[in-house]
């Protein structure tokens, strides 16, 4: 059965595998694999607090394991536990000083107090041929951020080019295929999805006002995402899910890499049938809710959403592209395979821009646009806006989200939302603004 559930995990059908591991546990409560698969699950499904839970107990079963540590730690550093979490990463350096993974963990959750001796240790580390992709990437990562608070621009884009191309080239194949899904089908596709089963007398097919929160990255999605979230009553947020993303690709992925057929003629057609159940395995789990959910990349899927939301509500959130471009890069965003060099970026971007203009003027009622600057300038009037654009009665506790204790993030802005709300300045980063000209 554990086999079972790994592959619906996998497959991202979390209600199924969530259903798998319950049984095992209920069988025998003991079973270490079984209350940590279960543990993931939920933090796939955004529950961390249950989620810790069953970390907790998979931990007290095993204690020394690093990967049962680490995950722990991820998951209390989304409900802003941040000194339990420094502490588990700790541990781990001491279990293993080679798992760059914790250092890399550790530096996050304080990039200004990482100790000056683990600096040390990482540059000898960094000397060795025995790394892998993976290693050298995240270790080229924490010398770019350390290089960033000395305000080094040269030298924080030297290491943060290394770790770029060390990242792409450790997940090459799939990096790779995910770009020509972006850049030459989804491009070509997104105004002419196509459904096998044309939806025939789906039950699945909701009226609730759920909330789809896209755009690009660090563009203050996840500071609306909290605003929100105020309401947890009413609503339940699953973070960033990509389950559209998941599904689509996995369905024309093997059509698409056959090379007698030419990429630019395929046709972007759907089996709604598996689409709707990748999707149930997702939503159900707070069928009573509406729902947010913050996987950026739907701008693609706008059209397809609808067909199955009639009642989805849009919430595009951009800054300056500029500034977006360079925030993108400096996050090594490493799920993301077009944020890893500025001329993949600028791609991304213009396509990006061409799919949002098209929606806009045909869901003009469905989409509402929040810059971040603004947001951040006037959060009373634009947090209002968000609410009754929703259709959510607002207060000023609205305000006041980075006080609440279950507010939880698995994003990098997992600092940014346990404090108020800081203007965003326009042209921030202006200093790197030549190194676009570059096009890396």
């Amino acid at each position: 059965m554990i086999k079972n559930g790994l592959k619906k995990l996998y497959e991202k059908k979390f209600l199924e595998a969530l259903k798998i591991f319950t049984e095992l546990i209920e069988k025998d409560k003991t079973n270490i694999n079984a209350l940590y698969c279960l543990a993931n699950v939920y933090y796939e499904l955004n529950d961390l607090k249950k989620s810790l839970i069953y970390y907790e107990k998979s931990l007290s079963n095993s204690p020394n394991s690093e990967i049962i540590i680490n995950n722990y730690a991820l998951a209390l550093q989304g409900t802003g536990d941040i000194e339990k979490a420094k502490k588990l990463f700790e541990t781990i350096i001491k279990l293993n000083p080679n798992n760059i993974k914790a250092y890399y963990g550790l530096f996050k959750l304080d990039t200004f107090g990482f100790p000056n001796k683990y600096f040390k240790y990482l540059k000898s580390l960094d000397k060795k041929n025995n790394l892998t992709l993976e290693d050298k990437s995240l270790i080229n990562f924490v010398f770019s951020k350390s290089e960033k608070n000395n305000n080094n621009i040269e030298k924080e884009i030297f290491y943060l080019d290394k770790a770029h191309k060390y990242w792409f080239d450790f997940k090459k194949e799939y990096n790779s295929q995910m770009l020509i899904f972006y850049e030459k089908i989804l491009i070509n596709n997104f105004n002419q999805n196509n459904f096998t089963n044309k939806l025939n007398n789906s039950s699945f097919i909701s009226d609730n006002n759920h909330i789809f929160i896209i755009g690009l990255p660090r563009s203050g999605s996840t500071l609306v995402e909290a605003l929100l979230l105020q309401n947890s009553e009413k609503i339940y947020s699953y973070g960033e899910t990509s389950i559209f993303d998941f599904s689509i690709f996995n369905q024309i992925k093997k059509e698409f890499f056959n090379k007698k057929i030419d990429i630019h003629k395929l046709e972007l057609v759907i089996d709604d049938n598996i689409l709707i159940d990748s999707v149930k395995n997702v939503y159900m789990y707070s069928k009573d809710k509406i729902i947010i959910d913050k996987s950026l990349e739907n701008f693609f899927y706008i059209d397809i959403i609808l067909k199955l939301f009639p009642k989805a509500k849009f919430i595009h959130t951009f800054r300056d592209n500029m500034d977006a471009k360079i925030a993108i890069y400096q996050a090594m965003l490493i799920h993301l395979p077009w944020t890893h060099s500025f001329n993949k970026i600028s791609k991304y971007i213009l396509n990006y821009e061409k799919i949002m203009n098209y929606f806009k003027k045909k869901y003009p009622e469905k989409i509402l646009d929040i810059k971040l600057e603004k947001l951040t300038s006037d959060p009373k009037f634009y947090s209002k806006q968000i609410y009754n654009f929703c259709d959510l009665n607002w207060n000023e506790k609205v305000l006041e989200f980075f006080k609440n204790k279950n507010l939880t993030t698995k994003t990098s802005s997992f600092l940014q939302i346990r404090s108020n709300i800081k203007k965003s300045k326009e042209y921030k980063y202006k200093p790197y603004y030549s190194l676009l000209k570059k096009d890396k």
